[in-house]
C-alpha cells in the first residue's frame, strides 16, 4: 500500500475535495482551458486554479458553439498547452496535499488523458504522483436515483450558485458541490 492509499480518510463534514475540469478542442483534442478548486463540505473554497491558452488548429464546431462563448472572458494565461499543463501540475501536486479526495465530473477521456499527459511530461519524477482514488461525479450520482433526479440536482446547483456550464472553474465548483450533496443525500456526511 502506498502513502496515498494510507491517507484516504472516511467521509465526514471535514472532508475536502480537489475537483478539476478541462476544456479541450473536441472530445479528443488538445486542452485549452482548466479550472480547479479545493472545496470543503460547506462549499467553502480553500484554493482555486484557472488557466487558458489559445486553441491550435481548426476549432471544433461543438466547442465553437458551446464553450468559446462561455470562456471568452477568461484571460489567456499560457502560450501553449504544454505550459498550461505544467502550471496545472505544479498547482495540483501542492493542492492535492490539502485535499482528501480528487474528483472529476466525467473523467473519461478528457480529464484522465490530461492527467496522463501531465505525468508523461516527466514520468520518472511523476511516476507515483497521481490521484488515488479519483472519484467520478456521475458514478456517485447513481445513488440518488434516475436521470431526472440527477439533472434536477445539477440544475439546482447551477442556479443557486449562478454557474456557467463549460466554464471550467464553474464546472469544477458544480461538480464538487454536487458530490457533497450526493454524499449528504446518501447519509455519508451530515
Amino acid at each position: 500500500m502506498d502513502s496515498k492509499q494510507a491517507k484516504t480518510p472516511p467521509l465526514s463534514s471535514k472532508t475536502k475535495i480537489l475537483c478539476f475540469d478541462v476544456e479541450t478542442n473536441g472530445l479528443h483534442g488538445d486542452a485549452f482551458a482548466v479550472g480547479a478548486v479545493v472545496m470543503d463540505s460547506n462549499g467553502v473554497m480553500i484554493d482555486e486554479f484557472t488557466a487558458r491558452t489559445k486553441i491550435n488548429g481548426q476549432v471544433n464546431p461543438w466547442v465553437e458553439k458551446n464553450v468559446l462563448p462561455v470562456v471568452q472572458d477568461m484571460p489567456l494565461t499560457h502560450t501553449s498547452e504544454k505550459d498550461l499543463r505544467e502550471a496545472f501540475w505544479k498547482w495540483f501536486v501542492s493542492a492535492e496535499e490539502t485535499a482528501d479526495y480528487v474528483l472529476v465530473g466525467n473523467g473519461y477521456p478528457v480529464e484522465y488523458r490530461f492527467l496522463m499527459k501531465c505525468q508523461e511530461a516527466n514520468l520518472e519524477e511523476r511516476y507515483w504522483q497521481h490521484p488515488f482514488p479519483i472519484l467520478d461525479l456521475f458514478s456517485l450520482l447513481i445513488q440518488i436515483g434516475d436521470k431526472s433526479s440527477k439533472s434536477k440536482l445539477l440544475g439546482e446547483i447551477i442556479n443557486e450558485h449562478k454557474l456557467m456550464l463549460h466554464n471550467p472553474l464553474d464546472d469544477a465548483k458544480m461538480t464538487a458541490l454536487a458530490a457533497f450533496r450526493a454524499f449528504q443525500l446518501s447519509g455519508r456526511i451530515d
